[in-house]
């Protein structure tokens, strides 16, 4: 294998200096830390290698970020994106209103004892889309609990005989998620898919929490404003509680959060001058099984349509959750997508690749998809995580091209690519494709992509099913916390070779959506 070695340490601090000159998110190049420090470049024969910086093709200003983009090189010298760009939000999700009285009332905040059980109840005086308690577990990560919702009847203990509105089991649950609160919704607790209603009416209910593994409870909060508590099923004493809070706003009076548009370019070349007529290629459905975004699309063409396959969700937190769906468009710039709907294109939409989690808003579930046209195979590649170990693996789907409906008749190949090496590093999505004077498929994934040691890793596979192995590591001439690494390509996501040796991915804040930048680069591959 050849190696890429970094230079001496004199010569990587007088490279960082120059790049800080341009970029004032690069670390402090004096001293290099092994903390901070991003792996030396492993490559071999046929692997990408980024030749320099390139330079930045789009800069977002306020909410207006484009990431996780897919780019054709169209064969008329003309270039394609598609980006995932801020949704139809009117506005974003508030605070919880905090429920308690002041004071802080301490002796709640442990359940001790085999079971262990708490219970609140509260009047609302306007309708509510969700219930939160505050329950850390302890750093116990096997602990549980089970969220019961009940109308209020006449006292405690009538009320417990009746039947729950909504019920959720949040198990395993990360208390570093959000400091260990816990919110029971009308979506997670089945209100909404029940009644048709987003939130729950005005009027008065008993939240009852009962722990079903390891040491969870709930903090101490003082009561107020005719609240009741109860531990164990004693109603607790003076201001001693619950620490709880409300969400009145539903995420549906907010709208969606991201939607994919359209962009194009008339030369594929780093200077190329790209559209800013943002045509909204697709967007969520209402109330649909995509409803709250769209994103990280991936576009081939195939006969007489081009096929975007896109992750979506019909819950808001975008790291749960997600399924793949599919479009298709007669024209590469068509705003008229006809989404997949389970047996034939067109209406609502429904899952080409459907996670069936176990648990809802607990894990990752199917996303990230990549597609390729190879003969008469497409290959759907996506990322897949339904375990509490956070692994996000890639998996494959394929089916054949001459098929119209071919999302209906798709191969499940299982789990292609094994990333475990990488867990807990924070690792985004594979992007695949085909390299024609090679004959093999390669996919690149970025690593560490919230830190300013972020660097890339390359996969090889001789027939894009079986045999991959991670055969490159880059790390040299990739801005600091780089992410969503996508190949361009031709509209069957080949790299041939005549198609431009360019690259795009996205850089910057660790968390910030307003602070990724687009960056092209070019690149070439290792003879």
């Amino acid at each position: 294998m050849k190696k890429l070695t970094y230079i001496a340490q004199l010569s990587a601090v007088a490279l960082l200096l120059v790049q800080m000159s341009s970029c004032d998110s690069m670390p402090d190049p004096s001293p290099i830390s092994d903390k901070y420090a991003r792996p030396e470049e492993v490559v071999e024969t046929g692997i990408p290698v980024i030749t320099d910086g390139g330079a930045v093709i789009y800069s977002p200003t306020n909410d207006n970020f484009r990431y996780a983009a897919s780019m054709i090189a169209n064969s008329d010298g003309t270039m394609s994106a598609w980006y995932s760009t801020p949704g139809g939000l009117n506005g974003s999700m508030p605070a919880r209103t905090k429920l308690n009285g002041s004071g802080d009332g301490g002796g709640a905040k442990g359940w001790h004892g085999e079971g262990g059980n708490g219970a609140i109840y509260y009047m609302f005086d306007q309708s509510f889309y969700g219930w939160a308690v505050h329950c850390p577990n302890w750093d116990n990560p096997n602990s549980s609990m089970r969220f019961s919702l009940y109308n209020w009847d006449t006292n405690y203990q009538t009320t417990l005989t009746g039947t729950p509105i909504a019920t959720y089991e949040f198990v395993h649950y990360d208390q570093a998620g959000e400091a260990g609160w816990l919110e029971l919704n009308a979506d997670n607790g089945g209100y909404t898919e029940a009644t048709g209603s987003l939130k729950f009416p005005m009027g008065a209910y008993l939240l009852y929490m009962e722990r079903t593994e390891g040491t969870p409870g709930a903090w101490g909060g003082a009561t107020a404003n005719g609240m009741i508590c109860w531990v164990n099923g004693s109603e607790t004493s003076g201001i001693t509680g619950h620490e709880n809070s409300v969400q009145y706003t539903a995420p549906g009076d907010v709208g969606y959060s991201s939607q994919i548009r359209y962009y194009s370019a008339p030369t594929a070349s780093i200077n190329a001058v790209w559209s800013e007529d943002e045509v909204i290629a697709v967007a969520p459905t209402k109330d649909k099984a995509d409803k709250y975004y769209a994103k990280d699309p991936s576009v081939v063409k195939v006969g007489d349509y081009y096929y975007m396959a896109y992750t979506g969700s019909a819950t808001l937190d975008e790291s749960l959750d997600n399924n793949v769906f599919v479009a298709r468009s007669a024209t590469i710039n068509g705003k008229d997508w006809e989404k997949w709907n389970g047996s034939s294109w067109g209406g609502d939409p429904a899952p080409a690749v459907d996670a069936e989690l176990s648990a809802t808003e607990t894990f990752f579930g199917a996303g990230e998809p990549s597609l390729v046209v190879k003969g008469d195979q497409i290959y759907l590649y996506y990322t897949y995580s339904d375990n509490e170990q956070k692994i996000y693996n890639v998996r494959l789907m394929t089916a054949a091209a001459s098929d119209p409906n071919w999302p209906a008749s798709m191969t499940d190949q299982g789990e292609v690519i094994d990333r475990t090496a990488f867990k807990g590093l924070n690792i985004d999505g594979c992007s695949v494709r085909y390299i024609e004077d090679q004959d093999c498929f390669q996919a690149v994934h970025g690593v560490n992509i919230a830190d300013v040691n972020s660097y890339s890793v390359v996969w090889v596979s001789k027939d894009g099913v079986s045999g991959w192995e991670q055969k490159g590591v880059l790390s040299n001439n990739i801005r600091v916390r780089a992410k969503y690494a996508r190949f361009i390509c031709n509209e069957q996501s080949h790299i041939t070779s005549t198609t431009p040796r360019l690259m795009i991915y996205q850089n910057g804040g660790q968390y910030s959506k307003t602070a990724w930048p687009t960056r092209m680069v070019p690149y070439s591959f290792v003879e």
